[in-house]
């Protein structure tokens, strides 16, 4: 999953990413779901999986 998540962002910012670490620092962990998800063809779905998770009692921070 890490490499796909790297994948997504170099090919994003068109710029390398060494770890996923960085990607944290600079990145809150819905926005790195939004950016993988778009990656993955999945565009305008982000807010609605959140809220899924929500629903299960699973929470990400925003």
């Amino acid at each position: 999953m890490i490499t796909e998540i790297l994948e997504a962002f170099e090919t994003k910012f068109n710029r390398t990413f060494r770890n996923i670490e960085e990607i944290r620092q600079e990145y809150s962990t819905v926005e790195i779901l939004d950016i993988w998800l778009e990656y993955e063809g999945i565009v305008g779905y982000t807010r609605n999986i959140i809220d899924l998770l929500g629903e299960c009692e699973v929470y990400i921070e925003e």
